[in-house]
This record gives C-alpha cells, sequence and structure tokens, in this order.
C-alpha cells in the first residue's frame, strides 16, 4: 500500500486534460495528486478522449469524468458551475493551443471551457504543443493573456516532441507540475 502523503488533503483540484498526445501523462499525475491526498474531479474535452480513455482517468480519480456540458446529471446547479464553485485550484495539463484561445477569448463551447470562465479561484496553465505553435505571435498573445488574469503558468520543457521535432513544447514533467501545485495549495 502506497502512503498518502498529506500536503493536498481537503484540496479538490479539477484536472482538464485537453486533446493533445501528452493527454496520457495526466494518468500519472492523477496518481500523484491523489497520493499527496488530493480529490481529483477530472474534465476532458473530446479530443482528450481520442489520446486516452475516460475510464482510466476515472479509476484513477475514483471519481466520473466530465466530458459533456449536456450531460448535467441531476442536481439543480449546472455541473459547470458546480465544478467551479467547489475547486480550490483549475489545473489544466496538457493545454493544448485551441483551448489556451478559447480561454484567452472567453469562448465555451464545452464543458472544460465553461468550468474556466465560471472559476474564480487559482488557475495553474501547462501548454504542450509543437514548438512552431506554441512559439507564434497568436499564441504568445494569448498566453500573455492569460498571465494578464493572474494564472500560473507551467512553461513547456525542450526536447523530441511527438511530431518528430526537436524543440519546446514538450508538457513539463509531472513533478513540476505537482511542486507547482503544491506551492500554489500548499
Amino acid at each position: 500500500m502506497v502512503a498518502v502523503m498529506s500536503q493536498l488533503v481537503g484540496k479538490r483540484i479539477t484536472l482538464g486534460v485537453t486533446g493533445s498526445i501528452a493527454a496520457y501523462k495526466a494518468a500519472d499525475l492523477i496518481s500523484q495528486l491523489v497520493k499527496y491526498g488530493a480529490e481529483v474531479q477530472v474534465v476532458m474535452t473530446k479530443g482528450a478522449t481520442q489520446f486516452i480513455t475516460p475510464t482510466t482517468l476515472q479509476v484513477l480519480s475514483r471519481r466520473p469524468v466530465g466530458i459533456d456540458i449536456w450531460a448535467e446529471g441531476t442536481n439543480s446547479v449546472p455541473s459547470h458551475i458546480e465544478i467551479a464553485d467547489t475547486t480550490d485550484l483549475l489545473l489544466v495539463a496538457p493545454l493544448t493551443a485551441n483551448v489556451m484561445a478559447e480561454f484567452a477569448h472567453g469562448l465555451a463551447p464545452d464543458l472544460l471551457t465553461s468550468i474556466y470562465l465560471a472559476t474564480r479561484g487559482p488557475v495553474l496553465l501547462c501548454p504542450a504543443m509543437n514548438g512552431k505553435m506554441y512559439e507564434h505571435p497568436a499564441t504568445q498573445a494569448n498566453l500573455k493573456a492569460l498571465r494578464s488574469r493572474g494564472h500560473a503558468i507551467v512553461e513547456p520543457a525542450e526536447g523530441m516532441l511527438a511530431c518528430g521535432y526537436e524543440g519546446l513544447g514538450k508538457l513539463a514533467p509531472v513533478d513540476e507540475i505537482v511542486s507547482r501545485v503544491l506551492s500554489i495549495l500548499g
């Protein structure tokens, strides 16, 4: 049996997972956050489900995974509002260029982006994409807008990217993301 570390006991983290090849790393991220005692609510974009199954993340988080904004459930409060109201941290890892742009421009076409707009607590964003996409002026302008709102950003790492290019754009190491979560909530 793995010992639970108590730094995040009683903390509720909403983990947004977007449609990046790095979505598979969400499994390790959830495991680490749960090990620290956090309650993790996973919300996936439909694109993320092309890279990792909701079942995997549900088993690791021990909670149903949110995907569809129209599957509101039985509460009188819409799920995106309830999740936003009850989270201590909205963590999005990996964050694609598309979802980053939706956040920056206030678009809410799905559950994750709707939760983002309703969240009043801290937001931690972890971009992952091709280096050319990351360095594009539009992406950099979106990052600047998100930083100006007080959101924390864990910069992507350099290395071999899934597309075969070498450079900036890999999702930061899970340990680095967890460390940043601990600094925000610990």
